[in-house]
């Protein structure tokens, strides 16, 4: 009792309850080695300030509260920011121009108030230590009796794979465009005929496939076709929600596509934005909510960088790293690309997944290759912009003949698919559902030209399709259908 009285351990429990807290509302979607890291992380730099600020104060305890205030306040920041917006009479302060101040006038008033005040401050510390250890205690248990109930669920579509009838093992390329229109979203909307590059691909034997894709959102489409079944756990598709997307990313980590390629001895190549088998995802992107980000991404920094950071990367308020993080989808579409031109097709057979966020915005470029200014590029209002979406589109074409060309040289012999996700999705319509939200790009190339076997008329067969033309399966079809979703509207 004597050292809950005295003994500021309510330093590292705060560490504790933070991590386990936050590890067991993403439970499922977070791995322990995860949490272990972030939270030796973040234990290591509240010590440091506990040290800085004991040399400040000299009185320890006193040192221990300052910090403790300061960091409750800047870990659980997102959370409370988050929670006046859903109490009306303190939605006023839903504002970072009154937040923000107000935290920092907080931290002040605390600090003045409990300085010289010994009883208060040994009253504080026994307090929040019983608090923070019941909370810890409370949810470990939680924890645990989650990890005990815990069910291995299959994701993937078992499908029958008879490997003797496979003659060839070619090298497959699946290069993902996301967001990537049409042919028909592109003409009627956009009033462009998107024929040279339709010529270009035509050119180097590729066939233009009829298909549209099975859902308005990436994650769901990859999902769906990575594990060729349609996504058959529990969602609300008008009311999506962030868990929702978590599940689809552990499906898209455990791909039945990637599992049945190894098995028959390829290797795989991971360009894409998602962590999957053991394989990570390109790093920086910001599309794919991390394991780190769940835990992190409410933390005071990472919560105003990502609302109101891009204030911050140009004029008089620049800051450079700022603009750097901003930017990561850019070097991560550049390696991408220099990954695939220089194509290195030693360890085949290979599979070869890559996902470049092209023409998805953020828009870095014009149509022939002029970056735009910091403005245009995370400006949100222009994020929709038709115009420079249709540029970047032109862009795009341009590094993806580049890509092919340097594939079809280099690996002659190699199955190629071009492809989206998903159409266009920033139609002015409101609530209705757009039919070319599902209206993509997909091509095929072939190296044997045996296009013989049926094609697929959506995304959630085309592996089934490949399977069947290049190793001689029998695989059936799904039936072709598309899924409306929008995710949940936060009040």
């Amino acid at each position: 009792m004597k050292l809950l009285k005295h003994t500021p351990w309510f330093l590292f429990l705060l560490v504790l309850f933070f991590i386990v807290h936050g590890a067991v509302e993403n439970f499922g979607f977070i791995y322990f080695g995860e949490v272990i890291k972030i939270g030796l992380t973040i234990l290591a730099i509240v010590l440091l300030f506990f040290l800085i600020t004991k040399l400040i104060v000299k009185n320890w305890l006193h040192a221990a509260l300052i910090v403790f205030f300061i960091s409750a306040w800047l870990l659980f920041f997102g959370a409370i920011f988050d929670w006046v917006k859903t109490i009306k009479f303190l939605s006023f302060l839903h504002s970072y121009t009154v937040f923000v101040p107000l935290m920092l006038l907080s931290w002040i008033v605390f600090i003045v108030f409990i300085r010289k005040r010994t009883a208060l401050q040994n009253q504080f510390c026994f307090y929040l230590n019983v608090l923070l250890l019941i909370y810890c205690v409370y949810d470990l248990s939680v924890l645990t009796y989650k990890a005990i109930g815990k069910k291995a669920i299959a994701n993937s579509r078992q499908v029958n794979f008879d490997q003797s009838l496979i003659k060839t093992k070619p090298n497959i390329y699946l290069l993902l465009f996301d967001g990537y229109p049409g042919y028909k979203s592109l003409k009627d909307s956009f009033a462009f005929a998107n024929d040279s590059l339709y010529h270009f691909l035509e050119q180097k034997q590729f066939k233009i496939l009829p298909v549209f894709s099975n859902y308005n959102m990436t994650y769901y489409s990859m999902s769906s076709m990575l594990n060729m079944q349609y996504i058959n756990k529990p969602y609300t598709p008008l009311a999506n929600t962030a868990e929702n997307d978590q599940e689809r990313i552990k499906e898209i980590k455990n791909a039945g596509v990637v599992s049945q390629l190894e098995n028959i001895g390829y290797h795989f190549t991971n360009y894409s934005i998602f962590d999957i088998a053991d394989q990570s995802s390109v790093k920086g992107n910001s599309f794919v909510v991390s394991q780190a980000t769940l835990l992190t991404n409410k933390i005071f920094f990472n919560k105003i960088l990502k609302d109101i950071g891009w204030h911050f990367i140009s004029g008089k308020y620049r800051i450079g790293f700022i603009e750097k993080l901003y930017r990561g989808d850019e070097r991560n579409n550049q390696f991408i690309e220099e990954q695939l031109i220089k194509n290195d097709t030693a360890g085949s057979p290979k599979f070869v997944y890559a996902h470049l966020l092209l023409p998805h915005p953020p828009i870095f470029y014009d149509s022939v290759g002029n970056k735009l200014s910091p403005e245009q590029v995370f400006d949100p209002k222009l994020a929709a912009n038709k115009t420079l979406f249709l540029s970047y589109l032109k862009y795009t074409n341009k590094k993806m003949e580049a890509m092919v060309d340097a594939i079809t040289k280099a690996d002659p012999g190699a199955i190629i698919l071009v492809m989206s996700d998903h159409g266009y999705r920033d139609y002015d319509i409101g609530d209705k559902i757009e039919p070319l939200h599902f209206n993509n790009i997909c091509a095929i190339r072939f190296p044997f030209g045996n296009y013989a076997v049926q094609p697929p008329l959506s995304n959630v067969n085309l592996f089934p399709y490949i399977f069947n033309s290049a190793f001689n399966q029998k695989i059936p079809y799904l039936a072709d259908s598309s899924i409306f979703l929008r995710d949940v509207k936060v009040p």
